[in-house]
């Protein structure tokens, strides 16, 4: 399995990712982009550096020990002062004994424990991922390491293909435009690339553009070609399944990889240990063939905003524990560039008036209690609640 070896720089990677999620979720701790991207070997776990408590410190380490497989109280059983310290006891430990991987999705709620899987099955994964990349020189990645589709793809992927792996979180448009080589493949969700084409990147002949985390669209896609990027890969699978399945176009279905099959309404992994594993998958899956399919709504209500997964029932739950809100109800439009947005509708308590500055003071609340994807981007004011 030497080709799934996973480096410290790497594991540091994955860690710095993992913190910087798991401090959002747990204790509402949010740090930008380009923060997150500079946390590698010699970043500082307390004082200078991220500044943890103790509390945040055994959370943060009980996470980063579940990612590959171990036991939750496995780091606290060293002193650490630099992420480094526990990549090194990281990769010490996996390279004895590696058997599953767990993965937290990137919704809030409930639906935030962790998801397990056998680390044969995430090989698999990266395996079929491989096929679809092979022949690219480099691969540059925008997205963090520490989902599993983004282990996968950033990690597993690029070592199983022998190239180099860029992280290129840090890098601005710009940069990024002058680091693109011939032959190179870029990863990132469609509301990166959305933020990309408006920032004009550019890309070399023969580069390749991946896409995962949320739906593809005919009009982004038109503009990556147009950028430069002459073959478009969009891959499907989610945190519960692992990956699934790829096109090349928004307006062709996808197609499983050689390791599904169809069962009903259930898909089967032929696992390379137990056989046949029946999934259901996440989404309502339109079947056009017998391996391949269109996506229909996800079963459990969930919306995609910026490839994290949110559920409106539970943030209008939310904000109606807010003093000056009465009932709420969650809408989901899409604003003029494609991205889809929150629409609150609200009907407010007797006593609060309804304008701009309790509009203001209700954000200013949400930026507390909601997560960035799930705040809502338009508030309106309503008499009466519109219709589900």
């Amino acid at each position: 399995m030497k080709p799934f070896l996973i480096s410290e720089t790497q594991i540091a990677r994955i860690i710095g990712a993992a913190l910087a999620d798991e401090l959002s979720r747990r204790f509402n701790r949010h740090f930008d982009f380009v923060t997150i991207a500079s946390w590698s070997h010699d970043t500082l776990l307390g004082g200078d550096g991220i500044a943890l408590t103790d509390e945040e410190k055994g959370e943060c380490a009980r996470r980063v020990a579940e990612i590959f497989g171990l036991d939750g109280d496995f780091l606290t059983e060293f002193s650490a002062q630099r992420i480094s310290d526990w990549a090194r006891e990281i990769s010490q430990a996996i390279s004895e004994r590696l058997t599953s991987f767990s993965f937290k999705s990137a919704a809030r709620d409930d639906r935030s424990a962790a998801h397990t899987h056998a680390a044969a099955e995430i090989f698999q994964d990266a395996g079929a991922a491989a096929g679809l990349l092979y022949g690219r020189r480099r691969l540059l990645s925008f997205v963090a390491p520490h989902s599993l589709l983004g282990f996968e793809l950033t990690v597993l992927t690029p070592n199983l293909l022998d190239i180099e792996a860029v992280d290129a979180r840090g890098m601005t448009p710009e940069k990024l435009s002058s680091s693109l080589l011939f032959g190179d493949v870029l990863v990132a969700t469609p509301t990166l690339w959305r933020y990309m084409m408006r920032e004009s990147l550019k890309a070399p002949d023969n580069t390749m553009a991946v896409s995962f985390g949320e739906p593809m669209t005919a009009d982004l896609a038109t503009e990556m070609r147009k950028s430069g990027f002459g073959v478009l890969r969009e891959l499907y699978g989610s945190t519960e399944t692992g990956l699934i399945g790829w096109r090349d176009a928004p307006t062709e279905p996808f197609v499983m990889f050689d390791h599904w099959r169809r069962e009903g309404d259930l898909l089967v992994r032929i696992t390379p240990e137990q056989g046949g594993k029946h999934t259901p998958a996440m989404d309502i899956l339109d079947w056009t063939g017998a391996r391949s399919f269109s996506l229909g709504g996800r079963r459990d209500g969930a919306v995609q905003i910026g490839a994290v997964n949110v559920f409106p029932d539970e943030v209008a739950n939310t904000l109606q524990g807010h003093p000056k809100i009465a009932a709420c109800s969650i809408t989901v439009g899409r604003s003029g560039d494609g991205v889809s947005r929150l629409i609150a509708h609200l009907l407010l308590e007797k006593e609060a008036p309804p304008n701009e500055q309790t509009a203001r003071e209700i954000d200013s609340w949400c930026r507390l209690n909601l997560r960035q994807q799930e705040r809502p981007r338009i508030y309106n004011f309503e008499a009466k609640l519109p219709e589900k």
